[in-house]
């Protein structure tokens, strides 16, 4: 059985403002049925074609004149040319996408008013793996903040960035500041997502919020939020590293073992290679 795309034209259309349609995603199609009536009577103009489809000539004359189109036509061709609307749980892009989803949520936000997003670089610095996901989409970006000690550099996708954002949003990556937001909870398509994508979110998640202890081999992850959105990180961690994860008051504990089976490295100790 084929799988099915992430990302629907519909639920992208939908975070567009409709202008004069009470739901952008019918804009999208009344100007695909206008698109199709035009390339069927290529000698009819847009008062003939206003008539045939019952539709007022001031919203298609820019139509049919190829001088406008919705902002939700716009974001769906754009999204479609980077190959996020045709992506699966297995695509490249899709990859990129779900690492950008995990920086959202761990190291990053998008902009309520633009859906752009922006995304703080970890520790690694320009290392950081946010980079070659954002290389991975497709999208061109740049640095911010890079001379401001006061603030940690950000990156920002430039080009076609609030499709970029809006199409994380689709995913389940919050839209706004995150400490407002009352409903939060981890992304729809991680409860079907094979392993890979499951454990790829959640080293993408721990590569921005990791605690390392100087003394100890547990990790930890401070997280202000609900407690129902920390036994939810906690349970899908567990299950990616198949052991021990708990929740508790404003933090999630990755047990030592399950800190070894997820691989993760201690910042504040030298590795002790094994002997021969």
């Amino acid at each position: 059985m084929t799988e099915s795309a992430l990302v629907s034209e519909r639920d992208l259309a939908r975070t567009y403002d409709g202008g004069a349609y009470s739901d952008p995603w019918t804009a999208v199609l009344d100007y695909q049925a206008v698109m199709r009536y035009a390339s069927q009577h290529p000698n009819k103009g847009s008062g003939a074609i206003s008539s045939a489809l019952e539709m007022p000539r001031g919203r298609i004359r820019g139509w049919v004149d190829g001088n406008g189109k919705p902002d939700a036509v716009r974001g769906i061709e754009a999204a479609r040319e980077y190959g996020w609307l045709d992506a699966t749980y297995g695509d490249r892009e899709f990859m990129a996408l779900n690492t950008l989803v995990a920086n959202v949520f761990s190291g990053g936000s998008i902009a309520t008013e633009n859906f752009v997003p922006s995304f703080a670089l970890n520790h690694a610095d320009h290392r950081s793996h946010v980079i070659d996901a954002l290389e991975s989409a497709g999208v061109e970006f740049n640095f911010f903040h890079k001379d401001d000690d006061s603030r940690a550099t950000e990156v920002r996708p430039t080009k076609d960035a609030p499709v970029l954002g809006r199409t994380l949003a689709v995913l389940g990556a919050p839209v706004g500041p995150k400490a407002e937001l009352e409903d939060f909870s981890l992304p729809w398509y991680l409860d079907d997502a094979p392993f890979e994508t499951r454990e790829i979110f959640v080293l993408a998640y721990l590569a921005n919020r990791a605690i390392h202890q100087r003394t100890k081999d547990t990790v930890q992850i401070q997280e202000q939020r609900s407690k129902a959105y920390r036994d939810e990180l906690a349970a899908l961690i567990e299950d990616v590293a198949d052991e021990p994860v708990t929740s508790g008051d404003r933090m999630v504990t990755i047990s030592a073992d399950a800190a070894r089976s997820l691989r993760l490295q201690p910042r504040y100790r030298k590795r002790v290679e094994p002997q021969d």
